[in-house]
């Protein structure tokens, strides 16, 4: 399956891939950079383009890990893309979190919850 790599996979970077045939994106890993700002503005810009072009988009995020100054970023994000599915977009997110990780669901919850972000919780056993 063809793929583009917006964000290498690297030990403190998630990795960000989009696969054109699915029209998805994903986004995977640890999440704790030096500079979270530098990783998710390419994100951003990537998303901007994608949907001057495209009508819509499934994200996919699998985190293990994320640092409260990535989260923020993350936040936004999730915002933006749930504006783009307000105006009309066809956009999916979906928010993968592991059996026993409490933390990753909360987040996940909280994010739902407190901006009305449309993310669909699943449970990874």
């Amino acid at each position: 399956m063809e793929k583009y790599v917006i964000q290498e996979e690297l030990k403190n970077c998630p990795g960000m891939v989009y696969y054109p045939d699915a029209n998805k994106l994903e986004l995977v890993g640890r999440s704790i950079p030096e500079n979270p700002e530098l990783i998710f503005r390419r994100l951003e810009e990537w998303i901007t383009l994608h949907f001057a072009k495209n009508s819509g988009l499934d994200v996919i995020i699998q985190l293990e890990y994320i640092n409260s100054g990535s989260s923020k970023y993350l936040y936004e994000i999730l915002k933006r893309l749930t504006s783009y599915k307000h105006s009309g977009k066809l956009v999916k997110m979906k928010w993968l979190y592991e059996e026993d990780d409490e933390a990753m669901l909360e987040l996940g919850e909280h994010y739902r919850d407190t901006a009305g972000i449309l993310l669909e919780m699943e449970m990874i056993v």
